[in-house]
């Protein structure tokens, strides 16, 4: 199994999950051809697609994915988001905790604390083990089991945002919405010491602010708390989430 990232950041997200016979899409951020042309054009592979929540750098192809015909599981607030007064064919409302199988992916929805309905999931594949898709919160109320491949937001640094705030980069009024809708690294570094990290193979981070993050210090800091591979999820990166690494 091959995770591909496509983007990662307030341009659009998406990252597909691949082996030879079926794929998983995660987040419908970027335009359907850039997926196919990920893919190889067999498109005929993708059992179905994830997403967090509405905004539009996650949801902005929503539509477009949909007619392709596969299902998408999302908060019921996506759908609407899009104009939709009844729910349309494919689409599948994510409830929390209850579990959901696409082709051969076991997904279990979880809430996360955005300033719209969002979830995180928890997928399983017998090619991957367990894989822990977390974006777009600034804090996460669960711990999780035999995590194999996380992908964990680590949006920002306090001490950044300050700087920028105080140089006048940024304005003020945005970090009281970042303090209530994006993971500061420090959370994520919480939250992966808060788990038992014995199964985990890889760890990448994903939605790194373009302003207020420092990518090689956050991959350098995590690395020296878990001891674990840890990536940032930059446009075309391509690593093994195969439960076998060899």
């Amino acid at each position: 199994m091959k995770l591909k990232v496509l983007g990662s950041n307030s341009l659009g997200n998406c990252y597909i999950l691949e082996n030879k016979d079926e794929a998983l899409i995660i987040e419908a951020g970027i335009k359907l051809s850039k997926v196919k042309a990920a893919m190889n054009y067999n498109i005929k592979k993708i059992v179905g697609c994830l997403v967090s929540h509405e905004h539009g750098d996650h949801a902005g192809f929503y539509t477009e994915y949909l007619k392709i015909g596969f299902p998408i599981i999302s908060p019921e607030a996506v759908y609407k988001s899009k104009g939709f007064s009844v729910m349309p064919p494919f689409a599948k409302i994510a409830e929390p905790d209850r579990g959901y199988r696409v082709g051969n992916f076991k997904v279990i929805p979880f809430e996360v604390q955005h300033d719209v309905p969002a979830f995180g999931y928890q997928v399983d594949h017998p090619d991957m083990g367990r894989l822990v898709f977390l974006t777009d919160t600034f804090y996460c109320d669960y711990t999780f089991d035999n995590v194999n491949h996380w992908l964990v937001e680590a949006n920002y640094a306090d001490d950044i945002l300050d700087r920028n705030i105080s140089d006048g980069r940024i304005p003020i009024s945005m970090r009281p919405r970042l303090l209530k809708s994006h993971m500061e690294i420090e959370t994520t570094k919480g939250l992966l010491s808060e788990n038992d990290l014995s199964q985990t193979q890889n760890i990448v981070l994903i939605h790194l602010s373009d302003g207020n993050s420092n990518e090689k210090s956050f991959v350098d800091e995590v690395i020296c708390l878990t001891g674990k591979p840890v990536f940032a999820a930059n446009k075309g990166l391509v690593i093994n989430v195969s439960r076998v690494p060899y």
